[in-house]
């Protein structure tokens, strides 16, 4: 089973109404078992699987609780045009998104990789964030590997999810206590006066990401798409460490990341102290930057 994305057309725009986990047939009838969002019976929808810009259309031809049976619908030339418009889309936004990507390759010495291996050592990434008009700092472990050898490569493009916690403390993994949404760069979400965070809007710096505030005391944090070793993913990067009560403040992202290697620490654990032995890595005007690690020092290997 995969999982499956449902999206109904409303006037000439495809929108998502449902996911749940399914496996499409186009020769005969088969079900989705609907985890969020609804269908009805009757209708025609697109089904796509995972990130797919464009999937089959489907009719629905019938619902009996969280479980939906669908059969391929008849092809139509003016949803198929719209539907490879939509997907040609998708890929220029991902060929835009691999232009402006930044990216990482650590090396560890060999007699280096042995010594923190046997120590239980994790090699951890932090990226700096600005809250407000301060410089930027680091304070979340935003990737922590365990599984790493010679060459370890990472990497991440300008993907962002707001939202707020109630706490920041060292040593506490980041739980996010609003709900979260995705947004880019130049856009602003409101947290509303029931704790809400709305669906993003543009404005606030291009820069940055923007939380209007109307709710009460909250950390305004951070999440931001990374791949490490090969693996996307998507795990909180910053947290503002002073709580906004009412108003607006701008987390601007900055494409310097530290490195180090340090034991019993996980992905997304605050921290407020300086790492020890850590190397920053400044990628503000370049897309790909080398370090290597050897006899406990950093340095770039030429």
């Amino acid at each position: 089973m995969a999982k499956l994305h449902v999206y109904k057309k409303v006037g000439k725009v495809w929108s998502k109404v449902a996911d749940g986990d399914g496996t499409v047939s186009t020769s005969q009838s088969f079900t989705i078992d609907i985890t969020s969002g609804s269908v009805a019976s009757g209708n025609t929808y697109d089904v796509r699987q995972g990130q797919s810009a464009s999937g089959d259309l489907c009719n629905c031809t019938s619902v009996a609780g969280k479980t939906a049976t669908f059969s391929a619908a008849p092809a139509d030339e003016a949803d198929i045009q719209e539907r490879e418009a939509a997907r040609q889309n998708l890929m220029a936004f991902y060929s835009a998104l691999d232009a402006v990507s930044k990216a990482v390759t650590v090396l560890v010495d060999l007699d280096d990789l042995a010594t923190l291996k046997a120590n239980n050592y994790a090699m951890c990434f932090a990226k700096k964030v600005a809250s407000g008009s301060d410089s930027g700092s680091y304070n979340v472990v935003w990737q922590s590997l365990t599984a790493y050898l010679y060459s370890t490569a990472f990497s991440w493009t300008p993907q962002f999810s707001l939202f707020g916690t109630n706490i920041f403390a060292d040593t506490v993994t980041v739980t996010a206590t609003t709900n979260q949404r995705t947004l880019g760069l130049g856009q602003q979400c409101l947290l509303d006066s029931n704790g809400i965070l709305q669906p993003p809007a543009t404005g606030g710096p291009a820069t940055g990401v923007t939380m209007q505030n109307q709710f009460g005391l909250i950390h305004p944090a951070l999440s931001q798409i990374s791949t490490l070793n090969g693996v996307q993913q998507t795990t909180p990067l910053y947290v503002a460490p002073s709580g906004i009560v009412q108003g607006s403040v701008t987390l601007t992202p900055i494409d310097t990341v530290m490195v180090w290697f340090q034991q019993n620490i996980s992905t997304s654990t605050m921290f407020s102290s300086a790492r020890s032995n850590s190397v920053e890595i400044d990628l503000t005007s370049t897309n790909t930057a080398t370090r290597l690690y050897k006899g406990g020092q950093w340095s770039t290997p030429s």
